[in-house]
């Protein structure tokens, strides 16, 4: 029985160690999917994604008769693991109760598009615990994922992102991850315009549509109004762009 039980645990973990494998996983813990879809969530070509569902044969199986691919009984147990360590995690970096009307990582991870959230964090490493998956739950769904970090913190952010996010490097070439300067992108000459800032996140917002992606799935720290005593004009950026977003 333990033999059987380590055997079982070996092959979870061999499949949770790659990214791909495990944005398979939580796809399809959510509905049934086809290959096309798949492909699309995991941002893979055909033969990349056929390549992982061969390695995935005990936990994921082909439904012929409607030809989507869904979970085996293994493949939710799998899942289901998977889900409560990483939760279990998370609550422990975070330190907070985590309830069913109180999660934050599972609320950022069900955002959509044109939704508009503002986390008031106490330390960085609440930070790292929400933001993380909110850019990760992006990425997944065929986003462009961006991270508007404070220039004195963005070597170390940039490191810690590419750690945490599975082939960030490869992501960034692509254009899919990107880490911009919160000062640059908000600030321009000393200024803050809400306008300004609300038009460039849409033109961005068109360029990254023309090449592909679904549009932004973004992260930004407010550092510079703070640091620069502005705001004000960060209260009305804030309220504008909830205005602009549906």
């Amino acid at each position: 029985m333990t033999k059987h039980f380590m055997g079982q645990f070996e092959k979870s973990l061999s499949i949770l160690r790659h990214p791909i494998r495990r944005t398979i996983l939580e796809s399809l813990s959510e509905k049934d999917r086809s290959f096309v879809e798949l492909t699309d969530i995991c941002i893979v070509n055909h033969g990349k994604l056929g390549y992982h569902l061969r390695k995935m044969r005990n936990t994921v199986e082909h439904d012929p008769d409607r030809d989507v691919y869904r979970l085996t009984h293994e493949g939710r147990l799998t899942c289901e693991w998977f889900i409560q360590a990483f939760s279990d995690l998370m609550k422990r970096n975070l330190d907070l109760t985590v309830t069913p009307d109180f999660n934050p990582i599972r609320y950022v991870e069900k955002l959509s598009l044109s939704d508009h959230s503002i986390l008031l964090y106490e330390d960085e490493v609440m930070k790292r615990s929400v933001s993380l998956p909110f850019l990760r739950a992006g990425l997944q769904r065929g986003l462009s994922a961006i991270y508007l970090a404070s220039e004195r913190k963005m070597e170390r952010i940039a490191k810690e992102m590419r750690r945490s996010i599975a082939d960030a490097g490869e992501l960034e070439e692509r254009g899919a991850f990107t880490i911009m300067s919160a000062e640059e992108w908000y600030l321009r000459r000393g200024k803050a315009s809400a306008d300004v800032i609300i038009g460039n996140w849409f033109k961005l917002a068109e360029e990254k549509m023309k090449e592909g992606y679904r549009g932004l799935q973004v992260a930004a720290e407010m550092d510079p109004f703070i640091e620069e005593v502005k705001t004000h004009e960060l209260l009305v950026y804030e309220g504008k762009l909830g205005q602009k977003l549906p």
